[in-house]
């Protein structure tokens, strides 16, 4: 007959290492572990081993970044994305802001690009998002094929590795429509493929959050909608499509093109431009385009965001 230490040895090793490795390193069934769990909850009390237990299982489901994650406030919820939390000392953080920059199509100048990394080191950002429409993509609209400047998914995707992969800080992508013409045609995830290549974090399709100290959520956003020739009446109904719960505190919007700040329902929203110029095909659809960049300024304390403020860096072709 196994002693009392032993049912004690078992449970422990069950709470740190959970039931698989438990039940493959004892030799014993999941009936007799249950049972020797209700032992040593008669003898040594529930409330300690039911907390070990559960605190086995979080462990069991979530590596230990995204433990470390949970422990300082990161947001990891049933059917959404992992969040990333940056840590920063003091309450200031700086962020370089770019979104759609099309690479593989004509009317993408790459040296706006490197402009902005040179602006980022020189602002001393601490990190740079990316609000989707990585790549050009291939659409099957009538002559898309002669506005590229990289045709397909290998070489838009060699050109994006080459040219993200010179940014000097730590970067965060979502992908945008343009980039999910290759996932709708051939299930090829580009944007999530370029990430992995480069060692940036990729936050998900079309929106992605950021925790800031466990204390604030960025978001980033792109959508596949329509563009409003009032600037700020999209980022007002995107606002409005978020329930409470969902709302972050800054939200970087990409897709349309157009660059503005609007503080909507407490969210310090930024539409973050476009590194692509004008094309024939926007002008054609009386579509303004502004060229360029942001790098944002975002004070967090343990209420959230308490102030924010950016800068526009536009360019002109």
């Amino acid at each position: 007959m196994i002693d009392s230490n032993r049912f004690v040895e078992v449970v422990g090793f069950y709470q740190l290492y959970g039931k698989e490795k438990t039940l493959k390193t004892y030799n014993i069934k999941e009936d007799t572990l249950r049972k020797y769990v209700g032992i040593v909850k008669s003898t040594h009390g529930a409330s300690n081993i039911d907390r070990n237990l559960a605190l086995s299982k979080i462990g069991e489901t979530y590596s230990d970044k995204e433990l470390a994650a949970i422990a300082n406030g990161g947001r990891i919820l049933p059917g959404k994305d992992k969040v990333p939390v940056i840590h920063f000392d003091g309450e200031h953080i700086k962020v370089g802001a770019f979104t759609d920059t099309h690479l593989g199509s004509i009317y993408t100048d790459v040296d706006y690009i490197y402009q902005a990394y040179e602006q980022f080191e020189k602002e001393g950002v601490d990190f740079v998002t990316h609000s989707g429409d990585v790549t050009e993509g291939m659409s099957n609209r009538a002559g898309h094929v002669y506005e590229l400047s990289h045709i397909g998914y290998t070489a838009q995707k060699k050109h994006a590795i080459e040219i993200l992969g010179q940014c000097p800080y730590p970067l965060y992508v979502i992908d945008g429509n343009h980039d999910r013409w290759f996932v709708m045609s051939n299930g090829a995830y580009i944007v999530e493929d370029i990430c992995n290549s480069i060692g940036a974090t990729y936050l998900g399709q079309d929106e992605g959050d950021i925790s800031l100290k466990g204390h604030a959520t960025l978001k980033l956003w792109h959508g596949g909608d329509g563009n409003a020739y009032a600037v700020s009446y999209r980022i007002q109904k995107v606002i409005e499509a978020l329930t409470g719960g969902e709302k972050p505190d800054v939200m970087f919007l990409g897709h349309c093109h157009k660059s503005t700040y609007l503080f909507e329902r407490h969210v310090h929203c930024y539409s973050v431009g476009s590194i692509q110029k004008q094309s024939k095909y926007l002008r054609g659809k009386r579509i303004a385009v502004h060229s360029g960049f942001w790098i944002i300024d975002i004070w967090v304390n343990k209420n959230g965001v308490s102030k924010c403020g950016g800068v526009f860096y536009p360019f002109y072709s």
